[in-house]
């Protein structure tokens, strides 16, 4: 005797199960998340790539100032840094198209045709360098102390005044990060 199954499926019939995914209105609200939060992280990634842009540029000025002092002092003779003009020392204060360093045989703070270049920086991208007190050079003397008064050379960025981070270098020649004045306020940037 042969028995039929009633439960026996034709192999022409497939199940149907219900398809597994997301609607439009679920795509929808799931990019409006991510676009939220997009929008509330990026502002703190580009304070972040700010951040590391200047701190860079600071550290290069500060191992130029360095570098500056110990050629000074190695070679008994002045070390002028100046900001760069085309290969000459600029009349303005304003560091950020970069700086040059050189040996100053004449000590006359002037680069002469026949004086020694011994570094050249280049110039700076969407960071202002200013120097207070107008300071268009430093002067190392070949015991390491800086030439005139303390200086400081303030770093800007368009973020402004408070995000604004000086170099102070001392009589001494030391340099020092400062994110305030000695008064506790902000760095005044140019506008």
């Amino acid at each position: 005797m042969i028995i039929l199954s009633t439960n026996h499926r034709s192999p022409l019939h497939i199940p149907h199960h219900g398809y597994r995914g997301f609607t439009l209105i679920e795509l929808v609200i799931i990019l409006a998340i991510f676009s939220i939060l997009f929008h509330l992280a990026t502002p703190t990634f580009q304070n972040i790539a700010a951040n590391s842009r200047m701190t860079t540029q600071i550290n290069t000025m500060v191992t130029s100032f360095n570098y500056a002092r110990s050629e000074a002092i190695k070679r008994h003779h002045n070390t002028v840094i100046c900001p760069n003009d085309d290969g000459h020392c600029a009349r303005q204060p304003h560091w950020h198209n970069g700086w040059l360093i050189f040996i100053d045989e004449n000590f006359n703070r002037e680069l002469e045709q026949e004086e020694e270049v011994i570094y050249v920086e280049a110039a700076k991208k969407n960071i202002e360098i200013i120097s207070s007190r107008y300071r268009k050079r430093v002067v190392f003397r070949s015991k390491g102390y800086s030439y005139g008064s303390n200086a400081s050379f303030i770093f800007c960025d368009q973020r402004g005044s408070v995000n604004a981070r000086a170099i102070v270098l001392s009589n001494s020649g030391r340099a020092r990060i400062a994110d305030k004045k000695s008064d506790g306020k902000d760095w005044e940037c140019p506008k």
